[in-house]
């Protein structure tokens, strides 16, 4: 799981808002880098990776990148929820 992640439960915890906040625009920033290393990757490596063999480190490191993806927009969305779940309180 993401480390700002935990961060973010903890801060929403304590109703921190604006940490909350904080934490939400830093894991976007995240996002964008990974963004670019798709982009930069697949234009550099895009064509060695053959659907048929995806044993290779070329697919390991997409493999990993796309995990890490995908547990980047799962706290993405839990810091939107969290801010618009206290926003709504305030």
């Amino acid at each position: 799981m993401n480390p700002k992640y935990n961060k973010l439960v903890a801060a929403s915890a304590a109703g921190d808002v604006k940490l909350m906040q904080e934490i939400y625009i830093s894991l976007l920033n995240d996002k964008m880098k990974l963004d670019k290393f798709f982009s930069m990757y697949l234009d550099k490596v895009g064509n060695k990776m053959d659907p048929e063999k995806t044993d290779t480190n070329i697919w390991k490191l997409y493999r990993e990148k796309s995990n890490e993806y995908s547990e980047l927009n799962h706290a993405i969305n839990s810091a939107n929820y969290y801010i618009n779940k206290h926003a709504k309180n305030v």
